[in-house]
């Protein structure tokens, strides 16, 4: 059996390229009876899984560019990417996101859609009305030609039922999980990451997403900044993706903190940075709006990190009471749960415990075998 994968996300450095890069390496690895072939822009062919085909296709414009925010794909791309799948001889092809969705002819397709933000937030997500009209044609494309559907959690499974008018038993649940490099790192490898950002060892507060603005940063700064003598702030997250930005609002933000009040605005970091940034952090806090599996607290809480999460349906799902939660977009009460556990080093403690114990039942092998099972069965029938 021949399986096609569209790994035009392979490179993005959000949610669902990191979905692609760990769930998909695992499948081509664990399903080795299988011939995965991998579709990519030719200019984007590194660091695919060594087990697959790789089908390189020529494109106008990078994959990035044509997932970012206000943008989609040249007709011509389009065009390219169909012929070259339909020439592949494939038996089921697997999109790890609608976000690079493009048409594929005579050929069963499994389609993941990870969350409804766009739907639910529209104007922090995609900035003009035609921005908005291109993302429903293609998510509605996507959603009519699929043989199977699929997201990361149940909390986006009701969500995609209701908002999309879709039946919840036609839609799959193949949960995220924290990459390997997640787990608790030293205290003298924390030291060294805070150097580089000029700060001194000591108690810290952590985000680390996306500067976009359904992720609410701003909510985050309002809350600091209402602390007495808080500790520094560390901010991580891309300055310069594909995605709406916030970072003029941001920087607005951190412009007018008080005096005794530092954030630092790091962009993007690698793992390895992240996972050492996440074991030393006092607290990490995630406000976003809205999210469809949220992998950053679960990223936190892998390194024994205590999170601190604005209170969504994935949110309660990943960490269910191994989290303090507050309301999205409430700065006050925000504000009043970072007091609480700053005062507190034994709920610190309980929650960093109990947020290990609750993210472990997570891994990507899982996820492979899950994806494994949708792509035969739309391949069988």
């Amino acid at each position: 059996m021949r399986v096609g994968i569209d790994g035009t996300s392979w490179s993005n450095r959000r949610g669902y390229g990191r979905f692609a890069r760990n769930a998909l390496a695992r499948l081509v690895e664990l399903d080795r009876g299988t011939t995965y072939v991998v579709c990519v822009d030719e200019r984007e062919a590194e660091g695919l899984p060594a087990g697959a085909e790789k089908l390189r296709v020529p494109l106008r414009q990078s994959p990035a560019q044509a997932a970012a925010a206000g943008s989609h794909r040249p007709v011509a791309d389009l065009l390219r990417l169909t012929r070259a799948v339909g020439r592949a001889r494939l038996d089921a092809f697997l999109f790890p996101s609608v976000y690079t969705f493009f048409p594929v002819l005579r050929v069963p397709t499994v389609v993941g859609i990870h969350d409804t933000t766009p739907l639910d937030f529209p104007e922090l997500t995609l900035p003009t009305r035609r921005a908005r009209l291109f993302w429903r044609l293609k998510q509605q494309t996507a959603l009519h030609r699929a043989a199977r559907v699929f997201t990361v959690s149940e909390a986006a499974r009701r969500q995609i039922a209701v908002r999309l008018g879709l039946d919840e038993a036609r839609v799959a649940v193949v949960p995220e999980a924290p990459d390997p490099a997640f787990q608790p790192r030293p205290p003298e490898e924390t030291s060294r990451e805070l150097a580089a950002l000029g700060l001194a060892d000591g108690p810290y507060l952590l985000y680390a997403a996306g500067i976009s603005p359904h992720k609410d940063v701003e909510t985050l700064l309002d809350g600091y900044a209402g602390l007495e003598a808080p500790p520094p702030l560390v901010l991580v997250g891309d300055l310069e993706g594909p995605y709406l930005s916030s970072v003029a609002s941001v920087r607005a933000r951190m412009e007018h903190l008080p005096p005794e009040h530092r954030a630092v605005l790091t962009g993007f970091v690698s793992d390895e940075t992240l996972a050492r940034l996440y074991s030393g952090a006092t607290i990490v806090v995630c406000p976003s709006l809205a999210e469809g599996f949220g992998l950053p607290p679960v990223e936190a809480a892998a390194c024994g990190a205590p999170t601190l999460v604005s209170d969504l349906p994935a949110h309660r799902e990943t960490l269910g009471d191994a989290a303090l939660t507050f309301p999205p977009g409430d700065a006050t009460a925000l504000r009043a749960q970072l007091e609480r556990l700053l005062a507190d080093e034994g709920l610190r403690r309980e929650l960093a415990a109990r947020g290990r114990a609750a993210v472990a039942r997570f891994s990507w092998d899982a996820s492979a075998e899950r994806l494994r099972e949708l792509v035969h069965e739309v391949a069988r029938a």
